[in-house]
């Protein structure tokens, strides 16, 4: 049996097992990528890219944020199977944004690795949580791999979420949470319409990610910073969720005009949603995040149960040592 290369390159990894190379999150000239997700992060090089296979959601989220288009794709679905010489993919849920996937490597002698990309193992109001199946290899994230990283049950920061906004339009202010601009951006507007709340999008990124989600069935409704009527919405109590707090600040000066906008500037109060806002950095918020934390990188990688665990992001070191004092061999990729 031949042993698992892994090689850094770009925003992923190149992957070789015997006659096989895939490309993980990367673009290599020549290569096949598999591609998780569709965040800036993983998508480095990808007009390098040999062929490209992802889900619907992840090529619709690219092409909504961007503009390239690939034709040498392939399309996949979570619990499909795309064989090539050496190697069956399968695609899994990774419960991270929409689309988002983990892949099972199954090669010709066996051998069962499984790639995480970035995921979340507990479900939100908009995505699934991940589910881990037995590998015999695990690449896995380690964002959170640190034990200070332990975010409260989703249920109560997203009653903590709905508390505080109420809190400050009782107060007569404007509540703007900060987020990303795929995956947690909808996850904000569903949970605030949810508690009755009109939602406006700080960012025409978060409009257009909105409308593909939309297209996949999850039911958004906001409105949007370029609206109108935005002076009447705000004066009726509303939420902002912004991607960039100065181009939503911008955004509302050009709709309102100044004088107007200097109404509303004052009243606005930001928080963050992120799970940065727990650990080292303390940030104004709450930690909602769209990846596992240290527990369930843990528990994750406990039920894969792999004979080597290899972690990758600036916390791959740390979580290599906790796995190992768990009993399972890890080595961090970076």
């Amino acid at each position: 049996m031949s042993t698992v290369s892994l090689k850094k390159s770009g925003t992923g990894f190149l992957l070789r097992y015997g006659d096989v190379r895939l490309a993980l999150d990367t673009g290599i000239r020549g290569e096949t990528t598999l591609l998780s997700h569709s965040h800036s992060d993983h998508i480095g090089g990808l007009k390098n890219a040999r062929h490209i296979i992802a889900t619907k959601g992840t090529f619709d989220t690219w092409q909504a944020r961007r503009s390239n288009r690939f034709d040498n794709k392939t399309i996949i679905k979570h619990g499909d199977m795309f064989g090539q010489i050496g190697v069956n993919i399968t695609a899994l849920n990774a419960g991270h944004v929409l689309g988002s996937t983990m892949f099972l490597l199954e090669f010709d002698d066996d051998l069962r690795v499984l790639y995480t990309g970035d995921f979340n193992n507990v479900d939100s109001l908009v995505h699934k949580a991940a589910k881990p199946v037995e590998a015999d290899v695990l690449i896995t994230e380690a964002t959170y791999g640190m034990p200070q990283w332990v975010f409260p049950k989703r249920r109560t920061v997203y009653d903590n979420i709905l508390d505080a906004a109420t809190k400050v339009i009782d107060e007569g202010r404007i509540p703007l949470f900060h987020a990303y601009s795929l995956g947690k951006s909808q996850e904000a507007i569903a949970l605030l319409q949810s508690g009755g709340f009109r939602v406006i999008s700080g960012n025409t990124s978060i409009d257009k990610v909105c409308s593909v989600y939309k297209r996949h069935g999850v039911d958004l409704r906001h409105y949007t910073v370029h609206s109108k009527n935005l002076a009447q919405i705000l004066d009726e109590a509303a939420v902002i969720v912004s991607s960039s707090s100065r181009h939503t600040v911008g955004n509302m000066q050009r709709m309102l005009g100044k004088k107007v906008f200097a109404r509303y500037e004052n009243k606005l109060e930001y928080f963050n949603l992120s799970g940065w806002t727990m650990g080292k950095f303390r940030e104004r918020g709450f930690p909602l995040s769209a990846h596992s934390d240290f527990k369930g990188l843990l528990n994750f990688a406990r039920e894969v149960n792999p004979r080597v665990a290899y972690c990758f992001t600036e916390n791959g070191r740390t979580l290599s040592k906790h796995l190992s004092e768990n009993g399972i061999h890890a080595v961090p990729l970076e």
